[in-house]
Parts: structure tokens; sequence; C-alpha cells
């Protein structure tokens, strides 16, 4: 009986009309559509892996060969390497062939606006209203805030999308289409060689499977009349495509050593130092506005328990308990959890408001123009917020700077230009770089193999790499024995926190003889050894006095540059005023002696 009234009632609330509500839809998808446009386009900002990927792509098409072995580091050079995002790799290599940087963002966008619009038609499936499904896409897009970057993990999300809408559209829709499932191996075949996120793409498959087979020999426990069970053919043909799917899963490169090697890579120890590798709830884990997200639609689970007893429904159910196992293992598996099961906790959560007594709290949540217009409204300020970056930088407390191409703030390509117009690569092969210029570098110099970078080959490279830069026992030796020739260092918080220099390997070049700084700005710097092969370069370019380490902690080297080589000091000064007129550093360091050049 109360089920009879509640559906009378949704009955009597959908007839109810509101002239030209569906424009006010438009209206609000509309401005929704524009604020993920904005929100998704911005530069590319301390993200090495985006170029390292792309280097690999390049290398690719040029060899016609997906390589086996490290290509980019002297000092893993033979190093087993499988590069098992390849796919994703020569996709955005040949994007960027054609468009650039901003040909990539747009690619970007297009992702992510497809991913947006497909959990859309998912929901409307259900027959969520408009007005409540933008709401909780809005949450969600702030969710992921820290993976819209343009790397390989965005294919998965999409692959997430699409597997839903799949699994949805035969279970919950129309039982009878079938065909739509031949679609899932198709799916895991790109996956497969796009990003290891297909993973959790086939531990969401098999759940699935799971729940329909422990559901076919308990029908009456858990089955119903919108939902039945699956009969013996169709749970037959189910069975079949998860065959399939696990079997295509094997068509890449290095067929099933891809997974171990993958998995291995899981297993290494410098991942306890990444943020994204520590668990949600770890002690040393520092919570934000994303972390809050996540935990709020982890507790949300139990809407979805309510939701799941009401309907018989043991498929979501399954994939609550199994992917919130998942996701308290990393932070960077907490993204998946949000987006596998936002469909299902909104569905829960819009099945629970019908249940509201109140007629007209009811309708101002579903359908009321002036809640689409107040989002609508919010959505054009949110819109104007990111491309002005206030939305960044003053609500969010978020460094992110929307635009196309390089934040040139966060990835040193004023040093870079410098390289390439000093030719200094083609000097010397031996280079120490920072972690996260090892995939800039490899993509501004093709020819060129780096130290390290963001691939984390193994620990082995990050250890001999973290004994130098943080100057421990025995750094000196190390360096003369891989025999570094010349350094780059990357701090883009050099101007918040210069104790960064006395802390690593810094320091020790900026004071020691041996070493010569050539060229620096407010996060960057280049060394290179003194040594023959680099005299026209310390001659014409090195900085005796004017550096950053001399303005904190040397003063005194600096004094006496204006007290006894003045016109050297003037040189400097003017040299980099020339190239960085509103460097922060360099006009600290005119503060402290421009009354003394006088």
């Amino acid at each position: 009986m109360a089920k009879a009234k509640i559906k009378a009632k949704n009955i009597q609330r959908a007839a109810k009309v509101y002239p030209n509500e569906k424009y006010f839809n438009y209206l609000m998808l509309a401005c929704f559509a524009l604020f993920i446009c904005y929100f998704t386009t911005f530069k590319i900002t301390g993200d090495d892996d985006v170029f390292w990927h792309m280097a690999t792509g390049r290398y690719i098409i040029q060899t016609h060969n997906v390589p086996s072995t490290d290509i980019f580091g002297y000092m893993t050079q033979g190093q087993e390497w499988m590069p098992f995002e390849w796919g994703w790799d020569v996709l955005t290599y040949f994007v960027y062939s054609f468009g650039g940087y901003n040909g990539l963002s747009v690619f970007r966008t297009v992702i992510f606006l497809l991913i947006f619009y497909l959990y859309f038609l998912i929901l409307r499936k259900f027959k969520v209203s408009y007005n409540v499904i933008i709401f909780f896409l809005f949450f969600l897009l702030f969710g992921i805030i820290d993976r819209l970057s343009p790397r390989p993990h965005i294919m998965s999300y999409l692959a997430f999308a699409l597997l839903i809408l799949i699994i949805i559209q035969y279970r919950y829709i129309n039982r009878s289409n079938h065909k739509v499932l031949y679609f899932i191996p198709a799916i895991f075949l790109v996956w497969a060689n796009m990003h290891m996120g297909i993973i959790a793409g086939m531990f969401m498959l098999g759940i699935y499977v799971f729940s329909e087979i422990i559901i076919y020999f308990n029908p009456n426990r858990f089955s119903t009349k919108e939902i039945p069970a699956l009969t013996k053919p169709e749970l037959t043909r189910l069975l079949i495509i998860l065959l399939v799917s696990v079997l295509v899963m094997f068509v890449n490169p290095n067929f099933y050593q891809t997974y171990l090697y993958a998995y291995n890579h899981t297993k290494m120890k410098m991942l306890e130092t990444v943020n994204e590798w520590k668990s949600p709830f770890s002690d040393t884990y520092s919570d934000n506005f994303v972390s809050y997200i996540y935990k709020s639609m982890l507790v949300s689970g139990i809407f979805l328990l309510y939701y799941t007893s009401k309907k018989k429904d043991l498929f979501p159910l399954l994939l609550y308990i199994g992917f919130a196992l998942y996701s308290v293992r990393a932070m960077r598996f907490t993204v998946d959890y949000v987006l596998i099961l936002f469909v299902f906790l909104v569905v829960a959560i819009n099945f629970i408001i019908e249940f509201v007594n109140e007629e007209k709290v009811r309708d101002f949540i579903f359908r009321k123009p002036a809640v689409k217009i107040v989002l609508s409204v919010f959505f054009i300020f949110l819109t104007i917020s990111t491309g002005s970056n206030e939305l960044y930088m003053k609500y969010l407390k978020y460094y992110r700077v929307t635009g196309f191409g390089i934040n040139s703030d966060f990835i040193p390509t004023q040093m870079f230009d410098f390289m390439k117009e000093t030719k200094i690569t083609e000097l010397s092969d031996k280079i120490l770089n920072h972690f996260g210029t090892g995939g800039f570098f490899v993509w501004n110099f093709p020819e060129k193999k780096n130290f390290i970078d963001s691939r984390n080959l193994n620990d082995d490279i990050f250890f001999r790499y973290n004994q130098l830069i943080a100057k421990q026992p025995g750094f000196e030796q190390k360096l003369n024995e891989y025999g570094i020739e010349y350094s780059i260092y990357l701090a883009p918080d050099l101007v918040r926190a210069p104790q960064e220099m006395e802390q690593t390997i810094i320091s020790y070049f900026s004071k020691n003889k041996d070493w010569k700084l050539i060229f620096w700005d407010d996060k960057s710097f280049l060394f290179v050894k003194n040594i023959p092969k680099f005299n026209e370069l310390i001659s014409k370019y090195e900085y005796k006095y004017v550096t950053p380490y001399n303005v904190i902690y040397q003063k005194s080297t600096l004094d006496k540059g204006v007290n006894t080589d003045k016109e050297t000091v003037k040189k400097e000064i003017n040299r980099r005023l020339a190239e960085d007129p509103n460097g922060i550093i360099i006009n600290s360091a005119i503060k402290l002696i421009g009354n003394k050049l006088n």
C-alpha cells in the first residue's frame, strides 16, 4: 500500500507542468559543460610524466618498435622496461604532432566531457532528475580534480564509464538486447594497451558476473520482477564474454608479463615516499577537500546498503564492498572507487529522497526551475572564477593555472631554452637531473639520456639518485664514480622555501670550486663541472657572486664581489634582469647591494 501511494505521488509530480522546463534543463547542462571545459583546461604544472609518455610515443612511431628495455636513462640502459601504456603514448604524440600542447589539452577536455556525458545518460536511464544529476556530477568533478592531467589514467576513467553503461543497459534497462555485451571485449582489448586501470575494470566485471551467478542459484532471495535472474543461456553468454575479455587482456606487446611487471612495480620501496601511494587513512597522509569527498562517498555507502536491501539488488552491494576495500589501499585508488560507485550512490540517494513526505520539498529538489537557474548562475560564476584562476588560488587554495601549454613557473622552460642555445647536451652525456625533469629532458633532447625520471624503473636508481641529491655519506665519491659532468635542479618552491638549497646538493655545488653555476632563476639551477670542455661556457656565463645561495646563505661572498669585482657583479645582475626583470631573487639581491654598486 505504501509503495502504491509513493508511486501515485511520483506520477502526480511528474504530471505537474513547468513552462519551458526543458529549456532550463538545457541551460543548466550547457553551463555545466562550459564549466567542465574551463576546469579541464589548465597548463601542465609539475607533471613530468606527460613528457616521457609523449617521448615514448615518438620513439615507437619513429622506430616502429615498442621497447622492452630502457631507452631514456644512461644509468638504467638495458634495464627491463615495459611501457604498458604504449597505446596512450602513441595516441598523445599523434595528437601533439597535429595540435601541439593546445591539441593535447583539448583532447583531454573532450575525454572528460564524454565521461560526464556518459554518467548523465546512465543516471537518466534510472529516471534521476536533471537537478540531482548535475548537483552530484559537480561534486564528482571536484572529487577527481587531482586526476585531470593528460595522462593515461583518463582512458581508464572513460572505460569505467563505458563498462558501467553497458552493464546497466543490459541488467536494468533491456535484458533482451544482449548484443550490447559484445562491446565489452573490444573495450578490454583497447584498454590492455592504454593503462593498468584495466585490472580495476576486470575486477568490476568479475563482481558483476559473480553477482549474476549467485542470483542464478538463489533467485528467490536476490531476484525480482524488475531484475530477474539470468537464464542458463544468458548466464553462459555472460561467462563467455568474461572469458573473452580476460583473454584479450593479453593482446599486448608483452603478453601476461605486462601484468607481472606492473605488479612488481607496486612493490617498490620508493613508493612509500609517494603521497598518492599512501592509504587515505594513513597517519602520514594529510587530508584535503579531495579526500573529504572520497570519505563522504565511502560513508554514503550506508544509503547504498539501504537501497540494495529494498531492491534486493546484489550487484551494487558487492561492488561497494569490493571497491571500498580496494580503495583504502592507496589514495590513487580512491578515484576509481568514486567513479565506479558514483552512479549507484546517486541512484540510492535519489531513491531515498523519493520517500520525503513533503511534496513541495521533493518538487523543489527534483524539478523546480529556480534550482536550475541558481545552478546555471553558479556554474557561470565558477567558469569566470576558473578563467581568472580565483577558483584555484582564492577559494580552493589549490595551485593550478588555467590555460594551454606549459606552466613555466613549475617547469624549467627558461633553463631548457638556455641549454638548447648553448648546446650543452652536445658537450656531455653525463647529466644529473632532478627527478621532476627527466621526462622533460628526454622530450626536449631526443638523442640524449637522463639520469632518472618519474617512470620509477627500480628502487636502485631512485636510491642512487636520492643519495646524491640529499648529500648522503659518500655522495661525492659517487658523483665521480658515475662521471657526472653537469647537473640541473628544479626547485619550484625555492622562493617560499629557500632552505631546500641547504638541504640538497645545491649547497655543495654552490660552495665547491670544482662546480660552476651558469644559469639560474627563481626555480632552477644549471651547474657544470669545472673541466676543459666547459671552459667557454664558464667564461661566458658563470655566476660568481650573484647566486640564490649567496643571496640567502653567503651574503659575505656577495659583498666581497661588490668590493673587489664590482663590474662582474653588475654584469651578472644585468644579465639576470634582462632574462627575468620580475625575478624575486634577483630583485632581492639588488635591494641588498644596490646602494653599494653606485
